[in-house]
């Protein structure tokens, strides 16, 4: 009995996906609240669960509307389990339901501002895999339900969940919005024979794998030209960037190791760059919020 409860209860953990996304949700969330002016306190972990698990209602139920998809390649069925026939798709879509009203009362608890941007962010994640309307097979729609349902919303969210930061330092949720664009070409690209066979067609299909990687660079840079304009403006401090400047090479050691003996590329090893520059951007943004509580005498 016990091993045949345990199998549908791995299936609906391994159904959130939470590997792929809690660490950028955590870098959205504490950029938001740090420039809003929040601080360690309930309100924070209130916005930071809300914020996680409306991005994980978008991986889950983009797993159950997947599902059909997935089960034509061998690994994406293994993935997701309700391809693998460890939960079924009516467990899956309880599991979302119940997700989705523990987050809305998160967001309620808010205010009326984060709980309107939750809700927004819950109807595009929803409408993102929906078969009816499912933006993710719209080009150009598919890059901006993406940036705003798992990025720049979560970035609002937690910023007006406290709402005292400096005059439009929001609008640094276009940074996020930037690197969201690039996540999703990221994973357009990565899969974009799988996509083609189920009939999904969206920006990466449309413009082609090199027009794909040249948008990509694109959008890091214009994420780094919003950046950097935050900090000549002097919302973030400028001594803040010796944190990633100390963190970057340990943490990126590897990578740049091959980089130098020509093991490996930027572009087409990309994603090995991705878990460890979350890494640097949660310790970066976890330093600010405690320097800024260290006494200057």
């Amino acid at each position: 009995m016990v091993r045949l409860a345990r199998r549908p209860m791995k299936g609906l953990l391994q159904l959130t996906r939470y590997r792929e996304y809690v660490l950028f949700v955590c870098v959205t969330t504490l950029m938001g609240a740090k420039l809003g002016g929040g601080d360690f306190d309930l309100r924070l972990l209130i916005v930071l669960a809300a914020n996680i698990l409306v991005v994980g209602f978008a991986f889950m139920y983009n797993d159950v509307e997947d599902a059909p998809d997935d089960a034509m390649d061998e690994k994406k069925a293994r993935r997701n389990p309700i391809s693998a026939g460890m939960i079924s798709p009516r467990m899956g879509k309880a599991a979302c339901v119940a997700v989705s009203a523990l987050l809305l009362g998160l967001y309620s608890l808010l205010g009326l501002l984060p709980f309107l941007l939750g809700a927004f962010c819950l109807a595009l994640a929803f409408l993102y895999s929906w078969r009816v309307a499912r933006l993710k097979s719209v080009p150009v729609a598919d890059l901006i339900s993406h940036s705003l349902s798992l990025a720049g919303l979560q970035f609002l969210a937690a910023y007006f969940a406290f709402d005292q930061g400096k005059p439009y330092s929001w609008l640094l949720f276009l940074s996020v919005v930037f690197i969201s664009v690039y996540g999703e070409l990221n994973n357009e690209l990565r899969d974009i024979v799988v996509d083609q066979k189920a009939g999904i067609r969206h920006t990466a299909d449309l413009i082609g794998m090199k027009w794909t990687k040249v948008l990509m660079v694109a959008s890091i840079a214009g994420a780094l030209a919003v950046l950097v304009y935050f900090l000549v403006a002097q919302v973030i401090p400028v001594w803040l960037f010796i944190v990633p400047a100390v963190l970057g090479p340990m943490l990126f050691a590897e990578q740049l190791w091959k980089l130098v003996r020509r093991e490996s590329s930027v572009v087409d090893d990309r994603e090995a760059f991705h878990e460890p520059a979350l890494l640097v951007g949660v310790i970066t943004i976890l330093a600010w919020f405690i320097a800024d509580k260290i006494p200057l005498g």
